[in-house]
C-alpha cells in the first residue's frame, strides 16, 4: 500500500509517497517547493494571497501524490500554522479546494516525530538530535523515549532574523546578540551543556542545505552518510558572516534559505559548542517520516484523504461549506479583500440574525412622512423662481463694438503683474552650462 505525507512548514511544502509491503516501509519519492508563509501574514492572519498560494502548492502536489499511485494522504501541519489567528478559515478553504484535511501537529508531537524518524542514530554515541525551522527549534536526546522529554523551542530562525539582523547577513555583533538570546533560552530550558552529548544528528531542510553549502565549501566528495567536521565548519562559519563570495557560495546551493543561512550557520557553531560534540551527521528523514511512522504504529490517527473513494478518511462524509465573506456564494471559494489585502471578517452568526430581523420589520407608515413632504413642496416654488431669476441676471449682454475702454478701477498690483511676466517671457533663454536637460 503506498501512503502520502505533506508538510506545511513556514519555508517551504515537502512531501513523500512511501511504499509499505512485508512490514517494510520505503520512501520512493521526495519533493519540496520553496513557499514562505510568513511572508505572506498581515498582523497574525494570513491573507487571501497566502492562502491562494498555499491551495495553488496543495493541488500540485496531490497531483503528484495520485499519479505516485498513492491510496492516502495525510496532510500535516506545523509551527507555520501554529500562531496564526485565521487557522480555521485556511484549514476550510484547503478542504474545500483540495479535499485534503489539515491534520496540526503541536510541539512536542513534531520533536517527537523527528525523534521516531531517526531512532536509527539512536546507537551512536550519546546521540542529540537539532531540527532548526523557521519557526520553531527541536532538540531531542535520541538516548530518551518519553514524548514528553522532547524539547521543541517556540522560536524558529525566522524570529531570529527579524529580531536581530538589519542586513542579509548578521554582522559579529548581531551574531553575538543572536548567541546570547538562544544561550539564554536553553539554560531556562536546562538543556545540558559540554560532557552530555558526542554525537550531534541533523534533521531538517535547513540543516540539510547547511551541509550542501558545507560539502562545497570544503570539497567533500559525495559519500551515502553526510558528515561534517567541526573546525573545517567553523572556518565556514567565519565566510558564511564576512567573506566576499559567502552570497555566490549560498547561491549556488541553497538559494531558498538564501537570509536564514547566516542565522543557522550561527545557531550550529553555538550549539556544537555548548554540546562539544565529536562527530556531526546530516539525517535525511525528518517529520514526515516520524509522522508516517507513528499513523502505521497506530500511535497516531489523524484524518486522509482517500484517492480510491475521493473522501476523506474513506468515508462518504461531506465537505463543510466554506465560509462566504462576500455573501454571493462564489464558487471559486475566493476571500472577499479588503485595503491592504486582509481578508474582511466574518459576520457572528448573532449579529447576521439581528441583521435578518431588521430586514424582516415592516416599513414605518407613510402619514409619518407626509408633514415633511408638504413642507418640502412648499418650499419648491420660491426656490425655482429664483433659479429662474438668477438664470435671467446671469445672460450676457451684447458686446461692444470697438476698441474695449480700460477700467479704471483696475488694481496696482495686477498691472505690476503683468509687466513681470512680459518682462521675463522676453528675457533671453539661459544658458546650459554643460547640464544635461
Amino acid at each position: 500500500m503506498n501512503y502520502s505525507v505533506i508538510d506545511i512548514s513556514s519555508s517551504s511544502l515537502s512531501m513523500i509517497v512511501a511504499s509499505t509491503e512485508k512490514n517494510k516501509t520505503e520512501i520512493v519519492f521526495k519533493d519540496r517547493v520553496a513557499l514562505s508563509l510568513v511572508h505572506y501574514l498581515y498582523g497574525h492572519c494570513l491573507s487571501a494571497r497566502g492562502i491562494d498560494k498555499l491551495v495553488d502548492c496543495l493541488r500540485g502536489m496531490k497531483e503528484t501524490c495520485e499519479r505516485l499511485g498513492s491510496e492516502r494522504c495525510y496532510l500535516i501541519s506545523t509551527a507555520a500554522l501554529r500562531h496564526i489567528e485565521n487557522f480555521e478559515e485556511v484549514r476550510l478553504r484547503v478542504l474545500q479546494d483540495t479535499g485534503l484535511p489539515v491534520n496540526f501537529i503541536d510541539g512536542s508531537t513534531e520533536a517527537y516525530c523527528d525523534y521516531v524518524a531517526n531512532i536509527y542514530y539512536s546507537s551512536c554515541e550519546r546521540p542529540v538530535l537539532i531540527d532548526l525551522g523557521g519557526k520553531s527549534i527541536e532538540i531531542c536526546d535520541l538516548g530518551k523515549q518519553s514524548r514528553e522529554e522532547m524539547r521543541c523551542f517556540s522560536f524558529g530562525l525566522l524570529d531570529l532574523y527579524r529580531k536581530f539582523v538589519k542586513n542579509i547577513y548578521p554582522d559579529e555583533e548581531e551574531a553575538k546578540a543572536i548567541r546570547k538570546f538562544v544561550g539564554r533560552k536553553f539554560d531556562r530550558a536546562d538543556i545540558p551543556a559540554a560532557g552530555v552529548y558526542s554525537t550531534a544528528v541533523m534533521v531538517g531542510a535547513t540543516n540539510a542545505a547547511m551541509y550542501d553549502i558545507y560539502a562545497d565549501f570544503a570539497d567533500e566528495k559525495a559519500t551515502e552518510v553526510k558528515t561534517i567536521r567541526y573546525k573545517k565548519f567553523k572556518k565556514l562559519v567565519g565566510r558564511l558572516l564576512t567573506g566576499e563570495d559567502r552570497s555566490k557560495l549560498i547561491l549556488n546551493n541553497a538559494p531558498e534559505k538564501f537570509h536564514l543561512v547566516g542565522v543557522a550557520a550561527v545557531v550550529l557553531k553555538f550549539l556544537f559548542k555548548r554540546f562539544g560534540v565529536d562527530n556531526i551527521v546530516v539525517s535525511d528523514r525528518g517529520v514526515k517520516e516520524g509522522y508516517l511512522e507513528l499513523v502505521l504504529r497506530g500511535e497516531e490517527t489523524g484524518l486522509y484523504y482517500d484517492f480510491r473513494k475521493k473522501t476523506v478518511d474513506g468515508s462518504e462524509r461531506v465537505l463543510p461549506p466554506l465560509i462566504d465573506t462576500q455573501g454571493e456564494g462564489d464558487k471559486k471559494g475566493k476571500r472577499a479583500k479588503s485595503a491592504g489585502g486582509k481578508t474582511k471578517p466574518v459576520k457572528s452568526p448573532q449579529k447576521a440574525q439581528n441583521e435578518a430581523k431588521e430586514a424582516e420589520m415592516p416599513a414605518a407608515p407613510e402619514e409619518a412622512s407626509a408633514p415633511k413632504a408638504r413642507r418640502t413642496r412648499r418650499s419648491r416654488k420660491p426656490a425655482e423662481e429664483k433659479r429662474e431669476e438668477g438664470k435671467a441676471a446671469e445672460v450676457p449682454a451684447a458686446p461692444r463694438r470697438g476698441r474695449p475702454r480700460k477700467s479704471a478701477a483696475a488694481p496696482v498690483a495686477e498691472r505690476k503683474t503683468k509687466s513681470a511676466d512680459k518682462a521675463k517671457d522676453e528675457a533671453p533663454m539661459p544658458e546650459n552650462n554643460g547640464i544635461n536637460e
